[in-house]
């Protein structure tokens, strides 16, 4: 009856043991995912911030070329070639009277 007894002893220790390495084991992995799923989420984080970033800047870069657009067809126009001819170059038409401001320096 003793021998039973300590068969049955040593087994329940061994069940023991080998529920904790089961346990350590599957909190290992446990641990392992949750580091890895927040360390995605960060990484996810990052690359979201980015890419607000460059599509602000291609807004900001689109919204330039339209600038640029219009200035294009602006240098075209007469208008804009004679006030550059008359604020840059000091150029004035043939029946122009031109006045000079003597208080000017």
């Amino acid at each position: 009856m003793k021998q039973n007894q300590q068969m049955k002893g040593r087994n329940v220790k061994k069940r023991k043991k080998s529920l904790n390495i089961v346990h350590i084991v599957s909190f290992a992995f446990i641990l392992y995912f949750v580091i890895t799923f927040f360390d995605q989420q960060i990484q996810i984080n990052k690359y979201n911030s980015q890419i607000e970033m460059y599509n602000k800047e291609i807004e900001a870069k689109k919204s330039l070329v339209e600038y640029y657009k219009n200035q294009n067809e602006n240098i075209t126009t007469d208008e804009y070639i004679e006030s550059v001819a008359r604020e840059k170059l000091g150029l004035v038409k043939p029946y122009e009277t031109v006045y000079v401001d003597s208080n000017k320096k």
